[in-house]
């Protein structure tokens, strides 16, 4: 199934992810959604001491700053022939993230930037989706500018993550010219039935992968990852979004978290 219905996060400091999105629901044909939280405003506490006149103009920039980044990415795109829904939320600070995960169970993938250090964060609407939605999930490196999808990096540990991952990301596959197989576990050699599997049930989809195992040596396997990335020139990486529970939390593992953090290229999670 291709990725038909796409929904993505707009806001300050979002320029990379809105021109990922675009990109995206162009070679695939998609129709965008495009989300724009509200502005946070002042704790309700101290409305009552501020002058009504003040208020007003707060509200009114709060509503008015996403309704302009809506509008002007509603420009953008009639110009790339992308078709486009726009969506406020009007709801509290302290439920944007649960929303966003709401809303992202019906869609085909959501789009989402890495935080912005100037600009909108991020970063726990990104465990939000990622955790609660069901659905595959787009992070945009906040300084990424998409050219083309020539080389994907599978990221394969034989979890139910990654499984889910590889299956998720098929649509994008279809389109690459070169698709890799990569396993982080310190460079074994031989038969590796993990990848043998994964490869001939990719095959079955007309994709036909390579298979790389690489060690990570004295670095961690999310850098190990990257910087293979980087020596590839890969367009796009695939991988399962790990988490640990916490009463009733999950938070990002160690290896998810890192490659949020430090990521150089698009990267396709799911949970």
């Amino acid at each position: 199934m291709a990725f038909k219905d796409l929904l993505l996060l707009i806001g300050e400091g979002t320029e990379a992810g809105n021109r990922y999105g675009l990109w995206l629901a162009n070679i695939c044909g998609a129709k965008v959604t495009a989300v724009s939280p509200p502005v946070k405003r002042p704790p309700t506490f101290f409305a009552p001491e501020m002058p009504g006149d003040i208020l007003d103009h707060i509200r009114e920039e709060a509503e008015r700053a996403p309704r302009d980044a809506l509008h002007a990415f509603t420009e953008r795109a009639a110009q790339v022939e992308v078709t486009v829904e726009t969506l406020m939320l009007d709801v509290a600070s302290r439920d944007i993230s649960s929303e966003i995960s709401r809303l992202a169970r019906y869609f085909d993938a959501s789009i989402l930037q890495q935080p912005h250090p100037e600009g909108t964060e991020t970063s726990w609407i990104i465990e939000a989706v990622l955790f609660g939605s069901g659905r595959p999930v787009f992070i945009v490196p906040y300084n990424h500018n998409p050219t083309q999808l020539k080389t994907v990096l599978i990221a394969w540990d034989g979890g139910l993550p990654a499984s889910r991952a590889a299956q998720d990301a098929l649509p994008v596959l279809m389109m690459a010219d070169r698709v890799e197989v990569v396993t982080v576990n310190g460079g074994t050699s031989g038969r590796n039935r993990p990848t043998d599997d994964l490869a001939r049930h990719l095959a079955r989809h007309g994709i036909r992968v390579e298979r790389k195992s690489i060690s990570h040596g004295d670095i961690n396997v999310a850098n190990a990852l990257l910087s293979y990335a980087d020596d590839v020139s890969a367009d796009l990486l695939v991988m399962g979004g790990y988490g640990h529970s916490r009463l009733r939390e999950i938070v990002l593992g160690g290896t998810t978290r890192t490659v949020l953090q430090s990521m150089t290229l698009p990267v396709l999670m799911a949970h």
